[in-house]
């Protein structure tokens, strides 16, 4: 019975240290023993913060359990931190001896999705996201031969003064729109946004410190602004993942102030024109309700210039010539379309017509296309080419030969300024083929300069250097049109203000190409490329404006 009674009275007991285990749960212990006990966090060094602090770092023991003794000797943490900082030092002192900037690689592969428009290779030798004190530096990025690029500049300058950015914003900010001149860049305005986004702000200053870097020729505030640059893409890459926020104006001011920066840093050949063709893919996306007043529409209308050109170098129909784009951001209210935009509307149209005669030629070398349906093609070119320098013809009669302030003029030898050291444009005489100094065209102002010069750039678009394809325009018109752009670059260069200069690169690259190799022609504009580079501090005018060419790759 005893046997029994006690095997009755256990089960009550079993399960009541069952119970009493399932409400008591054993978890090792992280901290040390006083924190743990006084219930204060412990930061797992021996001697812990928290009992250094409390004056007792004597008392500061662990458990003896295995799983508790992950604590740090404050010896080890030391000799940790010192590893580390000689770790740096090697760096930097590695970098010190690197004379170029580091290049963002891997640009060619598209990011997956329609807004995905920039890509750049992110750092092999990325720090710890945990360490606080290195979280903010991003000191480097890996090249191929897997060596470090950084500058150890870039630490001075990676958090410079307020002041100090101000300072260098002021300035890019007066360059590239400049308070006197109207129909400019939007960063005068676009530069109190900063306020309320943190991916325009860093952009500003990076577009600024490699702005001012190259200007002053300081390598440190140069690769600062490098340092930023490349966060400002990545913060981009994101932006434009995001449906709604990939279509504000602060994300399209980011991508103008990018073309800024590739102007001076040409990363890589095509670097600015894909910025420029990310600029277009969200302008589209963005509609053109969006931009018919304030900045919204300086960003449409003022750079219009530089998105059409961008089209003409990509060679592909764009939305521009939509009939919404040519008439919603000129409401009734507004100002009316000056000259230079009476000329984009033609403008427009002309990437379309190079698209019908880049796949005229594929087929014609392709050979499998029945030679009537390359007769029809041929002859559909032919006529929208005709068409196209007419409306261009209509545009110069209407606006350009009644313009208010008076046309242009050949400037008198006798009032040359003889210590003007702008290069002499040579060039050939039409009746005598003999080599002589072309005289600089001069103009009433920098609007009809710009107005005429592009004209003549359009025309030898239309006008293929293939005399068998597009016809419109001569052999010793399309040598003129070019000559007189050429001629037209003093009066250019000596009244542009600030780095308005490039809105003439399509322009004198357009003039160029036309030339053939080993022409007296070509070899005075090389001169005329580097002389402006020099001037304006532009590396992309010292590249001859390459990413500005619209001649196919391989073509004459």
């Amino acid at each position: 019975m005893s046997s029994g009674d006690g095997a009755r009275n256990n089960p009550p007991e079993a399960s009541g240290a069952a119970k009493a285990g399932t409400r008591k749960k054993i978890r090792p212990t992280y901290s040390c023993l006083n924190c743990h006990k006084r219930k204060v966090k412990c930061d797992r060094v021996k001697p812990c913060g928290a009992c250094c602090l409390r004056g007792t770092p004597s008392e500061c023991e662990y458990g003896t359990n295995k799983r508790d003794r992950h604590y740090i000797q404050q010896s080890a943490l030391i000799e940790n931190l010192l590893r580390s900082c000689e770790s740096l030092k090697q760096q930097l002192a590695e970098a010190r001896q690197l004379a170029n900037l580091p290049a963002i690689k891997d640009e060619d592969g598209p990011l997956p999705g329609s807004q995905a428009l920039y890509s750049i290779k992110e750092s092999d030798n990325s720090v710890d996201d945990g360490d606080d004190s290195l979280d903010e530096l991003d000191l480097s990025t890996k090249t191929p031969d897997n060596q470090s690029l950084a500058s150890p500049n870039a630490v001075v300058l990676e958090e410079p003064p307020n002041a100090l950015i101000e300072i260098y914003v002021e300035r890019l900010v007066n360059d590239f729109s400049p308070a006197q001149v109207s129909g400019t860049i939007a960063l005068r305005e676009a530069r109190s946004m900063r306020v309320f986004s943190p991916i325009l702000c860093s952009a500003f200053e990076a577009a600024s410190l490699t702005f001012a870097g190259r200007r002053d020729g300081n390598r440190s505030v140069e690769v600062a602004g490098h340092s930023r640059y490349l966060r400002v893409l990545r913060s981009l890459q994101h932006a434009l993942y995001d449906p709604q926020q990939g279509k504000s104006t602060e994300v399209l001011v980011v991508v103008l102030l990018a073309t800024i920066i590739e102007a001076f840093k040409q990363t890589s050949k095509d670097s600015l024109l894909k910025h420029q063709l990310g600029g277009l893919e969200l302008l589209r996306t963005r509609t053109p309700y969006r931009h018919r007043h304030g900045i919204e529409r300086s960003l449409y209308v003022d750079l219009r210039m530089y998105w059409v050109t961008a089209a003409l170098v990509h060679r592909k129909p764009t939305f521009l010539a939509e009939k919404d784009w040519l008439t919603v951001p000129w409401p009734g209210d507004g100002p009316a379309k000056d000259i230079l935009q009476r000329l984009l509307d033609v403008a427009v149209h002309i990437p379309g017509y190079l698209a019908q005669v880049d796949e005229f030629s594929a087929l014609l070398k392709g050979g499998n296309k029945p030679p009537s349906e390359l007769v029809n093609m041929q002859s559909a070119i032919w006529d929208r080419a005709t068409e196209l320098q007419g409306l261009l013809q209509v545009w110069k009669n209407m606006y350009a030969d009644t313009y208010p302030l008076g046309g242009p003029w050949e400037e008198s030898p006798s009032k040359a300024d003889p210590t003007d050291d702008f290069p002499k444009f040579k060039c050939r005489n039409p009746s005598t083929m003999q080599i002589i100094v072309g005289q600089n065209i001069m103009y009433p102002d920098l609007l009809l300069a710009t107005s005429m010069t592009f004209y003549w750039a359009l025309g030898l678009i239309i006008s293929t250097t293939d005399p068998g394809l597009v016809s419109v325009l001569g052999l010793q018109e399309r040598y003129q049109y070019a000559c007189n752009i050429c001629r037209s670059m003093k009066y250019y260069t000596q009244n542009i203000p600030g780095c308005l200069i490039s809105r003439v690169m399509f322009i004198l690259r357009t003039a160029f190409d036309n030339f053939a190799d080993g022409m007296v022609e070509k070899e005075s504009m090389a001169e005329m490329f580097t002389y402006i580079g020099r001037k304006f501090e532009l590396p992309v005018f010292s590249n001859k404006c390459t990413s500005s060419s619209v001649k196919i790759e391989g073509n004459a």
